[in-house]
């Protein structure tokens, strides 16, 4: 009986120690297989119904570079002839297997003339992002993170700094200096997402054949979730609607 407890602290001694450490191997972890004769998803997201006008933020600080005028908010953004809405994320939310994330390429989240560009991005967990200040003017970029470590960091002009993303979540980050700034960077479990573009449309490529959760997220508006049948050498496509809160 004696043994039994040693032997049963031991184990759980060690697998706190990997928790410490951050070695924990999970069972859906993601794996990274060769793809062969994957399918893609296909689609916009769309706004049903009017729009609503987008908000004007007020730039009270640093004119010369931010501008004289205020600025337009990108919580929401919605093109007027096609309804498509713009910095939709929309990812397989359930994939397992498939291809190798791009952790090596350059990401980078820029602030120039007092705005953030991208507005919103998504990366892979365990991906990079230069983040960047081609403004003249000092910024400060404070992450509202909860399971990265956050940041709170001010950066000169014409500087920048590196920051690791490496557990899944939605990041949102603001300017601490520049009170009307403000950017969304999201943080996926796995490389099948895509950010749409100013029609609304999205495409995600190499997914291996199956049946999936798909789902998009919008800042303002939220997430909405669908079922996709991905077949070799085919497009699915899904279209999604968000509606006037």
């Amino acid at each position: 009986m004696v043994k039994s407890l040693r032997l049963f602290s031991i184990i759980g001694s060690l697998a706190l120690g990997m928790a410490w450490s951050g070695h924990v191997v999970r069972a859906d972890a993601y794996k990274e297989v060769e793809v062969k004769d994957g399918g893609s998803v296909a689609g916009t997201v769309k706004f049903d119904g009017d729009a609503p006008s987008a908000k004007v933020l007020k730039v009270d600080k640093d004119e010369q570079t931010c501008g004289h005028e205020g600025k337009l908010s990108e919580e929401l953004v919605v093109n007027g002839e096609s309804k498509g809405v713009k910095n939709v994320v929309v990812s397989l939310a359930d994939i397992a297997a498939g291809k190798k994330a791009e952790l090596s390429a350059a990401v980078a989240l820029d602030q120039k003339e007092c705005a953030f560009i991208p507005h919103v991005m998504a990366i892979s967990a365990g991906a990079s992002i230069e983040l960047l200040n081609s403004d003249n003017v000092m910024h400060n970029l404070h992450s509202w993170s909860i399971k990265n470590p956050a940041f709170n960091e001010g950066v000169s002009g014409g500087g920048k700094m590196n920051k690791k993303f490496d557990l899944p979540e939605v990041v949102k980050i603001t300017c601490d200096v520049h009170k009307w700034m403000s950017s969304y960077i999201v943080v996926k479990s796995n490389p099948y997402f895509a950010v749409t573009d100013e029609n609304g449309k999205f495409k995600i490529d190499n997914v291996p054949a199956g049946s999936y959760k798909i789902e998009a997220w919008q800042e303002k508006l939220g997430k909405k979730t669908a079922d996709v049948a991905v077949k070799s050498g085919e497009e699915a496509v899904v279209d999604f609607a968000y509606a006037k809160k």
